[in-house]
């Protein structure tokens, strides 16, 4: 559909790669140290010129002077989960892909659990959103992730969620690098974009992007290292000059 092209144009660049900053925490995290200043910090990062931003609808409604033509967006429409939910993968749908599209958005973004409780509703999810994201020709971006801790960087937990997240429609997959000796094996999985969120403790993440673009990966998705970095700004262009070259 020449709409979900056109959009996934915007998300990526003519390298195919991408640059994105993920400051939806507020929905699951409250105000966080980095986004408790919610337009400060998201002029900074836009100062940086990410090639997208993940950002729940209200943020993006009430702050669109900030964002309009400067910034690709990807609008997360699931959650319904907070850090003091007895269950960390219930997720739920929480607004539309036509709410999304309304309000500017070049894409949406879902949370897909593999592994606990939550798994079974939230794949369910994420075939549904993307019949909508068909319809209406609308990117579908895919976080999948292990529910259980010792399985975030698990190469056999990501390559299945990555392909199960495909097989389901989505566009475009977030997962967490799983090392240098494993990821190939993610990449393998599917045939569109991978771009990591994070990965192994300890690692720096320039190095693990680095190697992930190595591998095959067409860029990052960070949250935290951005936002809660000293010079938001900089760290942005750093992270355009490690992905894009």
């Amino acid at each position: 559909m020449t709409g979900k092209l056109i959009r996934m144009n915007r998300i990526l660049r003519e390298d195919g790669k991408t640059v994105i900053v993920a400051m939806d925490h507020g929905q699951f995290q409250g105000p966080i140290e980095g986004i408790k200043d919610v337009r400060r910090t998201l002029s900074n990062i836009v100062a940086g010129r990410p090639d997208a931003m993940i950002l729940n609808p209200g943020v993006i409604e009430k702050n669109g002077d900030l964002l309009g033509g400067k910034v690709s967006i990807l609008c997360r429409i699931t959650g319904a989960s907070t850090n003091y939910s007895t269950k960390f993968d219930y997720h739920r749908i929480t607004t539309s892909v036509e709410h999304a599209l309304s309000i500017g958005a070049d894409g949406v973004v879902v949370m897909g659990f593999m592994g606990g409780d939550g798994e079974n509703a939230s794949l369910e999810i994420i075939g549904k959103v993307a019949e909508e994201c068909s319809k209406l020709g609308m990117p579908l971006i895919a976080e999948m992730l292990p529910q259980a801790m010792d399985h975030f960087t698990d190469p056999e937990y990501i390559a299945l969620g990555t392909r199960v997240a495909y097989e389901l429609g989505a566009d475009l997959v977030k997962v967490y690098y799983t090392g240098f000796e494993s990821f190939t094996k993610v990449l393998e999985s599917v045939p569109v974009p991978v771009v990591i969120a994070g990965g192994p403790k300890g690692k720096d993440a320039f190095e693990m992007a680095r190697e992930a673009l190595e591998l095959g990966a067409k860029g990052v998705a960070y949250g935290r290292n951005v936002f809660q970095a000293d010079d938001q700004t900089e760290y942005v262009e750093k992270l355009l000059k490690t992905v894009h070259g």
